[in-house]
């Protein structure tokens, strides 16, 4: 038999974004992310649609996306701009917010963002009674190296391990490599027992560099010597699984 398992933050992300859409709210984000190539244009095109059937206000800000102590950081920057970055958008209509991208890129590896798009409940809605519910979106944006490594050198470069979180377990990935991997579709292996699926999904990012962990509601008995992970990296599944380092005893 296959267990499943969803890490807590998965799980609050997605009754959040569930209760939004229960409060009929209609913004609607495209693409999912934004990738700034080397060939590419200095401005991306992000689309917000309005499939409700009042008016919606949002605003859209701009972060430097890094990570530290395994958990994503955000901080305002400059380097990249949004415009507009506060519109109205009428029922059934659209409106394209430019993504600029500020200045010639001149380090080495990828940069990482983060746009927040959030619906702004109006004055008028706040006074209704019961409660309405918005949404906020947070699209990945990156602005790749000249020369971005292969699939196979990105999955190299990452390093998994087991380590103690608290009174539990978490999984934890370091990149060692220049340029992001996407984690979905995560399972752990252990040798002679059913598969413990992390993440149907998204499970997370690992930036360039950096350590990403995700806690586990598992117990050390159930993760012996010799557990292994099966996991897809940006978007493509790795055939073999990478071995994670036993728990420190």
């Amino acid at each position: 038999m296959r267990r499943r398992f969803i890490p807590r933050g998965l799980l609050a992300a997605g009754l959040a974004m569930a209760c939004g859409m229960a409060g009929a709210s209609g913004l609607q984000v495209a693409p999912v992310g934004l990738e700034f190539l080397p060939s590419s244009s200095p401005a991306l095109g992000l689309w917000l649609t309005n499939t409700g059937a009042e008016p919606l206000h949002a605003q859209v800000r701009v972060f430097h996306w890094t990570q530290a102590d395994g958990k994503d950081v955000l901080t305002p920057t400059q380097a990249l701009v949004a415009s507009p970055p506060m519109l109205s958008v009428a029922p059934g209509a659209q409106q394209m917010v430019r993504v600029i991208r500020l200045g010639e890129k001149t380090a080495a590896g990828e940069d990482a963002y983060r746009l927040l798009v959030d619906e702004l409940p109006q004055p008028e809605q706040q006074k209704q009674t019961g409660v309405r519910y918005v949404l906020r979106y947070s699209v990945p944006v990156f602005v790749e190296p000249a020369v971005p490594p292969d699939a196979a050198a990105i999955a190299a470069a990452l390093r998994w391990s087991l380590v103690r979180d608290g009174d539990g377990i978490a999984l934890q990935a370091r990149n060692a490599g220049a340029t992001h991997a996407q984690l979905s579709d995560a399972s752990l292996l252990p040798p002679g027992g059913a598969a413990i699926t992390l993440s149907a999904g998204l499970l997370g990012y690992v930036l360039p560099g950096m350590t990403m962990r995700w806690s586990l509601r598992l117990s050390a008995a159930q993760l012996p010597s010799g557990t292994q992970l099966k996991v897809a990296i940006n978007g493509k599944p790795v055939e073999q699984a990478f071995a994670v380092d036993d728990l420190p005893r």
